[in-house]
């Protein structure tokens, strides 16, 4: 018997931190894409960071094109007129272009953190306290991890980027009704399926969208992932100089960075092959109310160990055995036959039917070149991985690593040794 409440916990909370993630990757392309055409149409060669302290707190980097770094990222909603606040989402990512790999480590805005010259308090207020670059060295006395980058990303400018785009041509999988969405341009809120066009006010409401959709975050996370490729895809195609002005200064008024022309090529190369498997982890930790405020007190031990497997490159958390904790039916899957005999992908779906996995996707593969059946999943998967392993009878589990597209929990490639069906 599946305990359902205590799957139900876990996935809700990993999907947070996928959420998180997906964000931060939103913004990363767009200052990806922005920034580029900024420095490549005004011939900087230097960063755009507008506190001059930061280069003083930042740490030394090797090449970003060949060794991993580390990049501070915050995430703000400033309107216009306001100055240094406290950021809502605080990331830090390693980065490794050559290996194309990503790992993001959420902080949450309430954790209690000592921040240098002025005691202890809620991380984020380091933000209002002394900017970027106080929040650079908090971050790095909280995890004793260097910060060789900062960016911040000012999530309120990504309608102008997108309509200085003309809009961005999306195929939306499902029709959208969210006013929560779509708070601040209640016409924008209805989103039909189908090709089309998206302005800024309708993506907004796109990449936000859950309360209307059948698996609330999970579709808002596809969603988001679909409108990310679309984006990045059209900005690097576009042509017309008039567009590229207008994203370059929409851009620049959405972020800044200490990035400079070729450090966001490096960020560029790891983005286009680590998409679909970002290792996330949150910092470890209990709610507590101290002196009458709430924070998120770390656990010092567990997040020591975190960060050390995140420098030396290994999943920041480790792998249990708990393959009997998770329901089948929480489980999606997408099935292709890599083989070329037919009926196998038939065969490996209605096996994983009748155990009662969500099975979504049934075709081909691009290639009939499998001899092994593999088990494709994606990071923090696993255990899941194990479980469909297991019920197949046959197949090698393997992580995505963005080698493979797919939308779903599992993508299983039935191989030669199914034997025909």
């Amino acid at each position: 018997m599946f305990d359902r409440a205590r799957v139900a916990q876990r996935r809700r909370r990993r999907l947070r931190m996928v959420g998180v993630a997906a964000g931060a990757l939103l913004g990363l392309a767009i200052i990806t894409v922005s920034v580029t055409y900024i420095q490549v149409r005004a011939g900087l060669q230097s960063g755009l960071a507008s506190d001059p302290r930061i280069r003083d707190v930042l740490d030394p980097a090797g090449d970003l094109g060949r060794e991993p770094f580390y990049l501070l990222i915050l995430g703000t909603d400033r309107r216009e007129g306001e100055g240094a606040g406290r950021p809502d989402t605080i990331i830090l990512a390693r980065i490794d272009a050559k290996a194309k790999t990503i790992a993001m480590l959420s902080i949450p805005r309430d954790t209690r953190a000592e921040i240098p010259g002025h005691g202890t308090k809620k991380i984020n207020a380091a933000g209002s306290l002394g900017g970027a670059s106080l929040m650079i060295e908090t971050v790095k006395e909280l995890t004793g991890v260097p910060v060789n980058h900062y960016m911040e990303i000012d999530f309120y400018g990504f309608k102008d980027v997108v309509d200085s785009l003309g809009g961005v041509w999306v195929n939306v999988p499902m029709r959208i009704d969210d006013r929560r969405a779509a708070s601040e341009y209640p016409e924008a809120r209805i989103i039909e399926a189908g090709r089309q066009l998206l302005d800024g006010k309708h993506a907004l409401t796109f990449v936000r969208a859950r309360y209307s959709l059948p698996r609330q975050d999970l579709d808002r996370i596809a969603n988001q992932q679909i409108f990310l490729r679309a984006l990045v895809e059209q900005a690097l195609a576009e042509r017309n100089p008039l567009r590229i002005k207008s994203l370059a200064e929409s851009g620049a008024r959405s972020i800044d960075t200490d990035l400079d022309i070729g450090q966001l090529a490096a960020v560029a190369r790891a983005l286009s092959g680590a998409l679909d498997d970002v290792d996330m982890a949150v910092v470890p930790g209990e709610a507590q109310v101290i002196g009458g405020a709430s924070y998120v007190v770390a656990d010092t031990v567990a997040l020591a160990d975190m960060t050390a497997r995140m420098q030396a490159g290994q999943p920041m958390t480790l792998v249990q055995d708990d393959t009997v904790d998770i329901d089948p039916a929480s489980v999606t899957v997408t099935i292709h036959n890599g083989a070329g005999v037919p009926g196998v992908a038939a065969a490996a779906s209605a096996r994983l039917k009748a155990n009662g996995f969500d099975v979504g996707e049934v075709g081909n593969a691009n290639q009939f070149v499998y001899d092994e059946t593999l088990v494709v999943y994606r990071t923090g998967g696993e255990a899941t991985a194990q479980l469909v392993t297991g019920v197949l009878g046959k197949g090698k589990p393997v992580p995505s690593r963005g080698m493979y597209a797919f939308q779903t929990d599992i993508l299983v490639v039935v191989g030669k040794d199914w034997g025909a069906p």
